[in-house]
C-alpha cells in the first residue's frame, strides 16, 4: 500500500507540475521569447559564453559562432552593457521586437525569432540610438559626414508646409536608384492597369539587384509586381522593363513638373544602360561629351550589347557619379513625396510601404513610405512618414563623393536617429 500511495503521489505531483506549467504558458505565451531576449541582451559583453544556451544549432549555420562574438562584442562596445529589456511588439508567441536599454543610455532595437524550445533561430540587431537625443544634435552629425557635397531636407507637409531642417536642399545630387520614384510617380499619374501583363525581351535584362534578371525570357509578369519589385527590392530588370513599356520620353516629360533639373536626366537612363556605358572608358568619355541628340545614338548604338560585369566589379571607388547618374535635389524628391502623398493611390502606397529602409517600428509610424539609391560615391535615403499623430513628412537625404565611398554605417545610423527623434515632434 505504501509503495502504491507513493507511486500515486509522484504521478499526482509531476501531473499537477505539468498542469501549472501549462496553464502559465497560456496565461504567458510570450515567456519563451522573454527569456531568449534577456539572455540574448546578457552576450552582449566584453566575452559573450555559452552561446549554445542561447542559439539554435541551426543559428551558426548561416552566421559562424566565432563571428557571432565578434558582433556581439561590437556591439557592446558600441552601446555600452544592457541593463533592461522591454518589449515593443510580439508578432507571435515565437517572434517579437524588444528594446536593449543600455548603461550608456543608448536604445538598441532588435527582433528575435525561437524554435518551439526556446532558442534563437533569428536575430536582427537595428542602428542603436540615443535614447535622450534632440534633432538639432542630430542634424549636427549629418553636417559632420565626410564627403564632398551633402544635401537634408526634413519637411512637414500639408496645408501648411515648414522646413523643420535643410541643408543645401535645392542642391542638385546624383540620387542612384531613388531615381525608380519618377517612374512609380508616372505609373499613378497616367492612371496604368496594374494587372495589364508584360513579358520579358531579351533586350530588358539588367544586373542585380533584384531577382528578374534571373526569369526565363517571355516570362509573364503583372505592371504591379514589376514596380513592386523596382521600388521594394530596387529591381534593376523590373526597372528597365517599365522604363521599355511606358516610354523613356513620357518618363523624362513627366518628371519636368517634379525636377529643378530635368535637362540633366535627358536621356533618362535605363539601368542596363547606365552599366554599360560605365563599363566602357571610351563609351564614358564619349557620352560625356555628346549632346541630348547624340546621346540617344549612343543608347540605341549599345542597345544590344552587355555590360563587362568584370569591369564593374573592379569598380569599388566612385566612377563619373557627377557626369553619368540620375540627379535631383533634397527638395525635388519632397515634391515628389508629397504628390504621392495627394494622390493617396491604394496601390503606390503600398509599394512604398514594404521597405521602409531602417527601423519606423520605432517611431510607431502610422505609415512610412521609402526609397534609397547608392552607388560608389553616391547615396540617397528618402522617406514619406505619417506619424502617429497623423503628421506628414518628408525626409530627403543626399551624399556624394568622385573620390571615396561613403561612410554607409555612420550615414544610416544619422538617419535611424532623424527618424526616432521626428516621430516625437
Amino acid at each position: 500500500m505504501k509503495i502504491l500511495f507513493l507511486i500515486w503521489l509522484i504521478f499526482s505531483q509531476s501531473f499537477i507540475l505539468n498542469s501549472q506549467d501549462k496553464k502559465e504558458e497560456n496565461q504567458n505565451p510570450y515567456k519563451k521569447l522573454v527569456i531568449a531576449a534577456w539572455r540574448l541582451s546578457s552576450r552582449i559583453s566584453p566575452n559573450p559564453i555559452k552561446l549554445n544556451y542561447v542559439f539554435d544549432n541551426s543559428f551558426f549555420k548561416s552566421l559562424t559562432e566565432e563571428k557571432t562574438i565578434e558582433v556581439l562584442k561590437k556591439i557592446h562596445s558600441e552601446n555600452g552593457e544592457v541593463v533592461n529589456v522591454t518589449s515593443v511588439t510580439y508578432h507571435s508567441n515565437v517572434w517579437g521586437d524588444f528594446f536593449f536599454h543600455t548603461d550608456k543610455d543608448y536604445i538598441i532595437p532588435v527582433t528575435i525569432t525561437i524554435n518551439d524550445s526556446g532558442k534563437i533561430v533569428g536575430v536582427f540587431f537595428r542602428p542603436s540610438f540615443k535614447k535622450t537625443a534632440f534633432l538639432e544634435d542630430i542634424t549636427k552629425k549629418f553636417e559632420a559626414l565626410n564627403c564632398e557635397k551633402k544635401g537634408l531636407l526634413i519637411k512637414k507637409l500639408g496645408s501648411i508646409e515648414d522646413n523643420v531642417y535643410a541643408l543645401n536642399e535645392k542642391e542638385i545630387f546624383p540620387m542612384g536608384s531613388a531615381f525608380k520614384l519618377y517612374i512609380l510617380a508616372y505609373m499613378v499619374e497616367n492612371d496604368v492597369k496594374w494587372d495589364k501583363v508584360v513579358k520579358i525581351k531579351e533586350s530588358d535584362y539588367s544586373l542585380p539587384t533584384g531577382k528578374m534578371h534571373l526569369y526565363p525570357k517571355g516570362a509573364p509578369i503583372t505592371l504591379f509586381s514589376l514596380a513592386e519589385a523596382m521600388i521594394s527590392q530596387s529591381d534593376n530588370t523590373a526597372t528597365d522593363i517599365l522604363i521599355e513599356n511606358l516610354g523613356r520620353e513620357n518618363i523624362e516629360n513627366f518628371m519636368k513638373e517634379h525636377n529643378s533639373k530635368p535637362e540633366l536626366n535627358i536621356p533618362f537612363l535605363k539601368t542596363a544602360e547606365m552599366f554599360k556605358i560605365k563599363s566602357s572608358t571610351q563609351i564614358a568619355e564619349n557620352y560625356i561629351k555628346a549632346d541630348t541628340k547624340e546621346k540617344r545614338k549612343i543608347l540605341e548604338k549599345i542597345k544590344e550589347t552587355r555590360p563587362d560585369i568584370k569591369k564593374l566589379l573592379n569598380i569599388s571607388s566612385p566612377y563619373k557619379p557627377y557626369n553619368i547618374e540620375w540627379f535631383a535635389s533634397p527638395s525635388d524628391i519632397c515634391s515628389l513625396m508629397d504628390y504621392f502623398k495627394t494622390k493617396n493611390n491604394v496601390y503606390s502606397n503600398a509599394i512604398l510601404s514594404i521597405n521602409p529602409g531602417l527601423d519606423t517600428k520605432t517611431g510607431e509610424y502610422a505609415f512610412a513610405g521609402y526609397k534609397g539609391g547608392s552607388e560608389s560615391g553616391v547615396l540617397s535615403m528618402n522617406w514619406l512618414l505619417k506619424t502617429k499623430n497623423q503628421t506628414y513628412y518628408c525626409v530627403s537625404s543626399f551624399a556624394s563623393d568622385e573620390k571615396q565611398n561613403i561612410d554607409e554605417k555612420t550615414y544610416f545610423s544619422v538617419m535611424q536617429e532623424i527618424l526616432n527623434v521626428l516621430s516625437t515632434k
